[in-house]
């Protein structure tokens, strides 16, 4: 059976987990400035808007079977083509997806601004465009229920995949310093809500565990802000930016992690760490640990003091992932979600698209 050509845009790593293992199904290509090195938004959205723009004039896009658009402000470069199948995907409340919700949490007020101003702009358009897509897909569960009362009704939650060759328990181990070693690799951010962890790090682990480290990224708006206000540097830690295998083996030789404290959505970063089987404290009201943010605290206590509930606690993650986040099953989802527009769009039967599914991950 003919390949398929596959066109994505915006969001490596999906394109790289995609590539991996839809490459007997698809041709896939990745369109998307910079993707070697993380970039300010203020510079890659408007380069990425001008890229797109740029292929539709050339007609490259025009020639692909499916389009995927991962990043919102290329929904507006959008043209729906003839027996091309078209999905977007929101990664997050951002400008004309829902974006009061971002707004609440934003604590940088340039952001607030700025992204307000574009969303009274640009949002009602965002939200037409989208209507123009076969398919809408939205990355975490949360997302859900806002989208289908604010954007469109029939949008659907395909889980981001964590790559288990990669985030496991086994692998090289690089021991951070202290005891025990927290470990919070998230983009110090105002919309991660950062202080939820140092502050259960600050009032809870340091006093009862006077060894205990704190271990963050060098990354984010507020690193300056935190590096200021952690400056012991016998208990604060500093990580540059690092490649995937690098972090998960510092995931690896961590006591305990952080994760985001956002909006209540299980992001990427925490699965990577639940999969390597390392405790975590994150706010996540939609999948697996469902506790109020300002309970969190209580958590962390019941983590540290009680080592069954602790082991429990690791395993039932663990486990968690691997059902629901594994590369087979949201292969085969996203092949099911495809089917109708595989069968009239580019003539493919059932028998067909069933030998598609993935059965050997």
């Amino acid at each position: 059976m003919k390949k398929s050509s596959y066109f994505m845009n915006g969001f490596q790593f999906q394109y790289l987990f995609f590539k991996k293992n839809f490459k007997h199904i698809f041709n896939i290509d990745l369109y998307y400035p910079n993707i070697d090195k993380p970039t300010a938004g203020a510079v890659y959205i408007p380069k990425n808007f001008w890229l797109l723009k740029k292929l539709y004039r050339e007609g490259v896009i025009q020639k692909y079977d499916i389009v995927h658009f991962n990043n919102t402000e290329n929904f507006l470069n959008f043209k729906k083509i003839p027996n091309q199948i078209s999905i977007a995907e929101s990664h997050g409340f951002d400008f004309g997806v829902n974006y009061h919700r971002l707004w609440i949490d934003e604590k940088n007020v340039i952001k607030k601004i700025i992204g307000r101003i574009i969303d009274k702009l640009f949002g009602a358009k965002i939200r037409k465009k989208i209507q123009d897509f076969d398919l809408y897909y939205c990355s975490t569960p949360d997302m859900l229920e806002p989208l289908r009362q604010k954007v469109r009704s029939d949008v659907k939650w395909l889980p981001n995949p964590v790559n288990m060759d990669i985030f496991n328990p086994e692998g090289e181990v690089i021991k951070l310093e202290g005891n025990p070693a927290c470990f919070f690799p998230t983009r110090l951010h105002g919309d991660k809500r950062p202080e939820y962890a140092i502050k259960i790090f600050q009032e809870y682990i340091k006093p009862n565990y006077p060894e205990a480290t704190l271990h963050l990224l060098n990354q984010g708006f507020e690193v300056k802000k935190y590096k200021s206000e952690l400056s012991d540097h016998n208990t604060y830690f500093w990580h540059d930016f690092m490649d995937k295998e690098m972090l998960a083996a510092k995931i690896r030789g961590s006591d305990f992690c952080f994760g985001d404290f956002s909006i209540g959505g299980l992001s990427l970063m925490p699965m990577q760490i639940m999969a390597c089987k390392k405790p975590i404290i994150t706010y996540d009201m939609y999948e697996i640990i469902k506790v109020e943010r300002e309970k969190l605290l209580d958590l962390t206590k019941k983590l540290f003091e009680d080592n069954d509930f602790r082991a429990e606690f690791i395993e039932r993650n663990y486990k968690y992932i691997k059902d629901v986040h594994s590369e087979r099953a949201i292969c085969n989802q996203h092949i099911e979600n495809l089917r109708p527009f595989l069968k009239s769009k580019l003539n493919m039967l059932d028998t067909d698209i069933n030998t598609l599914l993935v059965t050997n991950l």
